[in-house]
Formats: C-alpha cells, sequence, structure tokens
C-alpha cells in the first residue's frame, strides 16, 4: 500500500496548496490602504488565474484513474463521487462568476461588483474548503477500502501522464486563432 500512502501524500499536499491559494484571494480582497478596488480586484484576478490553473493543470489530473477506478465499486462510493462533482462545479461556477464580476469592477472602479464577488468569493471558500475536507477524509476511506494494491500503482504511475496531458490541453486552449494577435504579458 507504499503507492496508496503516496498518492495521498500528494493530494494532501496539494490540498494544502489549494487552502493557500484561498487564503491569498481572501488576503486579496480585504487589502485596504492604497489598494483601490482596481488594485484589488487585479490583485484577486491573478490569484483566482493560479487556483484555476493548478486546480485544472495540477490538482484534478492526479486523481482520475483513481476516480475512474473507484466509480461503480459501491453504491456509497458512487454517491460520494457525484456528490463531489457537483460540489466541485458549483466551486468552478462560483470562482468564474467572482472572475466576471472582479474584471468589471478593475475596468470601472466598481465597488459594487467589488462587494458582489466578495461575497461570491467567501461562499467559494466555504464551499472548497468543505469539499476537501470530504476528499481528506471520506474519499481516503473509500479508496482504502475498493482499491487494490495492483490498482494504486497504476494510479501513481499514471500522474504524469495525466497532468502532461491537462497542461497540453490548456496551453492548447490558450494558444491564439490564427488571425489573431495574442496580448502582451504583464
Amino acid at each position: 500500500m507504499l503507492a496508496a500512502e503516496c498518492a495521498w501524500a500528494i493530494l494532501r499536499a496539494e490540498h494544502v496548496r489549494t487552502r493557500e491559494l484561498l487564503a491569498r484571494l481572501e488576503t486579496a480582497m480585504k487589502a485596504e490602504g492604497e489598494a483601490g478596488v482596481r488594485q484589488r480586484a487585479r490583485s484577486a484576478i491573478e490569484v483566482i488565474e493560479r487556483l484555476q490553473a493548478f486546480e485544472e493543470t495540477t490538482h484534478r489530473p492526479k486523481g482520475v484513474v483513481m476516480l475512474n477506478m473507484l466509480r461503480g465499486r459501491s453504491s456509497e462510493a458512487d454517491g460520494l463521487l457525484d456528490q463531489l462533482d457537483s460540489e466541485s462545479e458549483r466551486c468552478n461556477g462560483l470562482l468564474a462568476q467572482a472572475k466576471i464580476l472582479l474584471e468589471r469592477a478593475e475596468s470601472s472602479d466598481n465597488t459594487a461588483a467589488a462587494a458582489e464577488a466578495d461575497a461570491l468569493l467567501r461562499q467559494h471558500r466555504q464551499w472548497m474548503s468543505a469539499h476537501l475536507d470530504k476528499e481528506d477524509t471520506l474519499l481516503h476511506s473509500h479508496t482504502a477500502l475498493l482499491l487494490s494494491p495492483e490498482e494504486w500503482a497504476t494510479v501513481v504511475s499514471s500522474i504524469s501522464k495525466e497532468v502532461g496531458a491537462a497542461k497540453r490541453r490548456r496551453e492548447h486552449r490558450r494558444l491564439p486563432v490564427r488571425g489573431q494577435v495574442s496580448k502582451p504579458a504583464g
């Protein structure tokens, strides 16, 4: 079961990273003093983009094979996976809505949009924290009970492949369409 322990050590370390990004996002939204609405919005958008990239290209791909192996093993595990999927979608939606509002706040110094984004981000933080806790406890328990050592070896060996594929997909989406000029960095 060394493979299982290694996989969960990686996943839990990534949960710590997600929580750190959530804390940075909260700090960016609470910045006072010289930071005006536009600067707070810009800082928050940058953290949201880091969080989205991390989730999409690093964290989620690592669980693809594990979750696919787990699905169909028990009705209880399937229910948990459905719940986690639903929560993940809700979190993604809240983050996307907040980002749109923050972009509005950044472009027009709109304090109402920033306040609405802040409320959505507080909801997101609550949902995401509960989601990560469920992964660390309930999902961990189900995988320990239902996956064999051989399956765990497959899960661990798939991690690099899945992460690489996710990064290639993300980069492909970010490439400019023929005839478009890409936005300068910075």
